[in-house]
C-alpha cells in the first residue's frame, strides 16, 4: 500500500554530522519539542526521525535515532544518519516515546 504523506523539512549531511532544515510552516514542531523538556535548549537529547528515502527496499519510511547536537532557528544539527536528501516526517524527543511507552504499561 503506497501512502503519501507531506513533509515537514529535508535531512542533509553536514561534514560529520547532519542537519534536519524543519520547513518554516512546521516550525510549531520544534516550539513543541521546548515546551516537553520545560527548557529553551535540547541539545543533547535523544530524537527519534521518521524519514523517506529513495529507498528500492520496500520499505517505504524510516525511523533514526540520533543526538541533537545544536539548534539555529528551524535548523537542527544532529549525529550523522544514513540519510542525505531524505525528506523529514516526524521527529520527537526520545523521552517523549519512552514516557509513551511506560504509561502504555501501566508502570
Amino acid at each position: 500500500m503506497q501512502i503519501n504523506l507531506k513533509p515537514i523539512g529535508v535531512i542533509k549531511k553536514s561534514g560529520k554530522n547532519s542537519e534536519i532544515l524543519i520547513y518554516s510552516e512546521f516550525e510549531q514542531v520544534i516550539r513543541n519539542m521546548l515546551s516537553r523538556t520545560g527548557k529553551t535548549a535540547v541539545e543533547g537529547n535523544d530524537v527519534l526521525v521518521v524519514h523517506k528515502g529513495d529507498k528500492k527496499d520496500g520499505h517505504q519510511l524510516q525511523v533514526s535515532r540520533t543526538t541533537l547536537l545544536e539548534r539555529a532557528g528551524n535548523i537542527l544539527k544532529v549525529g550523522r544518519m544514513k540519510a542525505d536528501d531524505d525528506s523529514v516526517l516526524d521527529i520527537r524527543l526520545d523521552t517523549d516515546i519512552q514516557l509513551h511507552q511506560t504509561n502504555l504499561r501501566g508502570h
